[in-house]
């Protein structure tokens, strides 16, 4: 019998695909999300106002969310395997193009053109349709742990900033482009695989997920939480785009993307700027930034709560936290002490880092099958459209007002209509989590 790469492993290749999803995200996103860390050095550089400056990362994130389309579209022809390699030559040469930036427009050619698509096409829509392919019980913790390198970037925050301060930000960008392809492009190239099916192998918990099909509900002592079907018939569904397009919870989930991310946008694509503005270095502003990293890392890890307490509750909890972040901010813009900015960089970034399992997972129990890539594609174009506007937004309430604070009041009631929006779509309609003892 002819060898697979599965068998270099003595366990189940699912988690190498995590292992690698992990890597791909933490490096390509870093890139993405270190755009704050570059906004301050060509402010000050070039002059430009803020809102100007920060309609670089607009154009950017506007493409990212369409491309979210073109990569479902891509990933369900070509697989991953084929897509992010490819992917990861455009960001760097988006990297490239911003080194030798002199004009706005050539920022928004590296950014939109480039980086935006080149990030989408090699990070959250192929990975999250592999995982979900690879992992049925345990779909929340592979998610949360593959997508942890999503919102780990800031992480990244204070190696960049040093890496700055030594060569300056154009060498930076070259720097960053070459470990891309030197290093990213070929990891996906040899262990990235779609499904589990491609190695000969099956999903991790495919028996419980055929057993919940046939009308069973296989609840065995030990075993932790399964998923029930609850809506059989919406299970079996053969999904493709334009028929989710036609239900509530599809739009729905398009109106959690937006509002969570433009409430967002607006708050963490100034908080190094903010940070500055209030007269602290640079260096604490990068390390409150790359708090906020380690602290959306666990919140990600904490993927698993997706699957114990269902997709709703899990969501609630965001929330929570989202809310919490933004109160605590306004305090510190009213006069209160620094150190709030680590208790702010401990809320949002768990709240952040927690929203993608739970948000991944509703969709995956919703539109699951064989034509997900597209259905997450277009879903996504509302996180890079609401990451876009919130980004310019925040700019422009600070260039008329001289102040963050009605950024922030701004994205308070966009996280609670977030949080409504999440429960009326309803995953649990469909597959619902059951514990041991229910």
């Amino acid at each position: 019998m002819k060898k697979t790469v599965s068998d270099w492993f003595p366990f189940y290749y699912g988690w190498v695909i995590v292992g690698v999803s992990f890597i791909t995200t933490i490096v390509n996103y870093g890139i993405w999300w270190s755009f704050p860390i570059f906004y301050v050095n060509i402010l000050s550089e070039f002059g430009w106002s803020r809102a100007a400056t920060a309609t670089i990362f607009t154009v950017g994130s506007v493409v990212y969310g369409f491309g979210s389309l073109v990569a479902g579209t891509l990933v369900d022809k070509f697989g991953p395997r084929k897509l992010i390699p490819a992917a990861c030559f455009l960001l760097a040469f988006g990297c490239l193009i911003g080194s030798i930036s002199t004009q706005r427009w050539h920022f928004y050619v590296a950014y939109g053109v480039f980086m935006g698509l080149g990030v989408i096409c090699a990070g959250y829509v192929p990975i999250t349709v592999a995982l979900s392919n690879w992992f049925v019980k345990k779909r929340g913790t592979a998610l949360g742990i593959g997508l942890a390198g999503n919102v780990a970037p800031p992480l990244l925050a204070v190696p960049i900033q040093h890496l700055i301060s030594t060569i300056g930000w154009r060498g930076s960008y070259a720097i960053l482009a070459a470990i891309v392809i030197v290093v990213i492009a070929p990891l996906t190239g040899v262990f990235m695989r779609t499904r589990p099916q491609d190695l000969g192998l099956e999903p991790e918990g495919s028996k419980i997920a055929t057993e919940a099909e046939n009308g069973f509900k296989m609840v065995r002592p030990g075993r932790g939480v399964e998923n029930e079907i609850v809506n059989k018939e919406w299970v079996e569904t053969d999904w493709s785009l334009f028929k989710g397009m036609k239900t509530h919870p599809f739009w729905l989930l398009v109106g959690v993307t937006i509002t969570l991310s433009t409430g967002a946008g607006m708050i963490m694509h100034h908080l190094v700027a903010l940070v500055v503005d209030l007269g602290q270095s640079e260096e604490l502003a990068a390390f409150i930034f790359s708090l906020a990293g380690l602290m959306a890392a666990a919140g990600r890890l904490g993927g698993f709560l997706a699957d114990r307490l269902g997709r709703e509750v899990t969501f609630t909890i965001v929330t929570s936290l989202f809310l919490g972040s933004a109160l605590g901010l306004m305090i510190i813009i009213h006069g209160g002490q620094i150190w709030l900015f680590y208790i702010y960089a401990i809320t949002f970034g768990l709240g952040f880092g927690l929203s993608s399992p739970a948000l991944s997972c509703a969709a995956a129990d919703l539109f699951g099958g064989r034509r997900f890539g597209s259905i997450l594609g277009f879903v996504n174009i509302g996180f890079g459209v609401g990451q876009g506007a919130g980004a310019w937004l925040g700019g422009a309430i600070f260039d008329h007002t001289g102040s963050y604070r009605l950024a922030v009041m701004t994205a308070i009631p966009l996280f609670a209509l977030m949080c409504l929006f999440f429960w009326l779509a309803g995953p649990r309609k469909v597959r619902k989590v059951v514990s041991p003892n229910s």
